[in-house]
């Protein structure tokens, strides 16, 4: 048998930095899995262990983080 799926509730929330730019808080519940931030002409993505990888969009950084997410713990 397989087994079922789940919903799961990703939540994007925006967070101004000190030097004016925009970084984006990826949450699923009520846990943040990691972050993105503007880097030069690229973003970083921030897991929660500490690593971090140079994407070129935002949303290659939250599909990043999702997918350690659930190669990982989910």
């Amino acid at each position: 048998m397989s087994k079922r799926e789940k919903a799961v509730q990703v939540t994007i929330d925006e967070q101004q930095l000190p030097d004016g730019q925009t970084m984006s808080v990826l949450k699923i519940g009520s846990e943040t899995i990691g972050t993105v931030t503007p880097d030069d002409d690229r973003f970083s993505a921030q897991l929660n262990d500490g690593d971090v990888y140079r994407v070129k969009t935002v949303d290659e950084g939250v599909e990043l983080l999702l997918r350690d997410y659930h190669l990982h713990r989910g």
